[in-house]
């Protein structure tokens, strides 16, 4: 059997898109689509950023606040008041070691403290205690409603052991208006 080829004879057309007014309208469509997501995508982050920003700037004017109060409580000075802060403090200091100092070496001085604790005189109050630095002498001042309370006040402090070597001596008084001031020094008792 033969078979015969016609070559004039036309292939199928393959059918070609035709861009129609449907794919045209569907295309538009999923273009505007696409920018309207890309449009709230960005309107949504401005709004995020907005949000963001606002925080911060309460954050910053609540820091100003603070940093304002801690310059009205401490307020900056120059160097040479600093100078000059500093050489207060370091004096105070020194001044504190030598009364640690006085109190930890000298444990007279401490027994001394306690003996003057240990008198209770309604009536009487101590406004100074001197001591010098040989604790040979100690040196009294305050006040007092009578002049009788002062000396039954020396009477008490005799009596305590840590005064036993000392001798209390009334040194000044004034009885004019009350309370009456009075100031009160000892001396060491002779050796008899």
């Amino acid at each position: 059997m033969l078979q015969q080829v016609n070559l004039y004879k036309l292939l199928p057309i393959q059918s070609r898109f035709h861009l129609t007014q449907k794919v045209i309208l569907l295309t538009y469509g999923i273009f505007l689509s696409l920018l309207l997501l890309i449009y709230g995508f960005g309107w949504w982050q401005k709004k995020q950023a907005i949000h963001e920003d606002m925080q911060l700037n309460n954050q910053v004017n609540a820091l100003q606040q603070r940093l304002a109060s801690l310059t009205k409580q401490y307020p900056i000075t120059d160097a040479l008041a600093l100078d000059n802060i500093l050489q207060q403090l370091k004096h105070q200091y020194s001044v504190k070691i030598k009364l640690l100092n006085l109190l930890t070496v000298n444990t007279k001085f401490s027994t001394y403290l306690l003996g003057l604790a240990n008198v209770d005189m309604p009536g009487v109050w101590l406004t100074e205690i001197l001591f010098n630095n040989m604790d040979q002498r100690i040196d009294l001042k305050g006040f007092a409603l009578q002049a009788a309370l002062v000396e039954k006040m020396l009477v008490q402090l005799s009596t305590q052991a840590a005064f036993s070597n000392l001798r209390f001596e009334i040194q000044n008084m004034t009885e004019r208006p009350l309370p009456l001031s009075f100031e009160v020094s000892t001396q060491r008792k002779s050796l008899e």
